[in-house]
């Protein structure tokens, strides 16, 4: 055989060889799927009754509780004999029992707390408390940092201009819960017109 003969056999013989193989395995593995497919309707199938019973016993039991008990004959004959009273009845019987009346208890007035006087190393240890500076005068005003003049310092640190000297000299550290700040308040032996006249003119 010439060598085409031989070439055209071995194609002719690998084609036929390779259609049988895929013939084969198509049939195996359609059988498997096949078995697979009626394994899982089976198992379905069976959870589906299983299902079924369970449901069909619980509405049984339900059926059960659902039945009223038989009340005592002796309440029973108690009922029978109970007349109904009218709307009076039941109103005057709620206003003896006292249902009606409520009380609401008075809203306690809420204190407003007053600032006090702390110590030195509290000053500054609250979080999210303001430092604020503040200077007190010899002549008895009080002043922010600017040189701003407070009208009302009782309103903001309370008592606290009598408390120098009790943890240091020349100052005084003051906390105000409800304004969330700790205030420094430093004693100046000037007058306030001598610190004025030590800043510059206003433009």
């Amino acid at each position: 055989m010439s060598k085409l003969g031989t070439a055209l056999a071995f194609l002719a013989g690998a084609a036929l060889g390779g259609v049988s193989a895929w013939y084969v395995a198509k049939t195996r593995y359609d059988e498997l799927s096949e078995q697979e497919i009626d394994s899982a309707k089976q198992a379905f199938y069976a959870r589906e009754q299983q299902l079924k019973e369970e449901i069909a016993a619980l509405k049984e039991h339900l059926a059960k509780e659902d039945e009223p008990e038989e009340a005592p004959k002796t309440v029973l004959a108690a009922n029978k004999n109970q007349e109904k009273g009218d709307i009076n009845d039941y109103a005057k019987m709620v206003s003896r029992v006292g249902y009606s009346r409520t009380s609401v208890p008075p809203k306690p007035e809420h204190e407003v707390e007053a600032p006090y006087v702390i110590s030195p190393g509290e000053f500054g240890e609250m979080d999210g408390y303001t430092q604020i500076s503040l200077t007190y005068f010899d002549d008895g005003i009080l002043s922010d940092e600017n040189g701003v003049i407070i009208d009302e310092p009782k309103d903001i640190v309370g008592d606290a201009l009598n408390h120098f000297g009790e943890y240091e000299e020349d100052s005084v550290f003051v906390r105000s819960d409800p304004k969330r700040c700790d205030y420094e308040i430093l004693r100046d032996l000037r007058s306030y017109a001598e610190f004025r006249s030590t800043l510059p003119p206003k433009i």
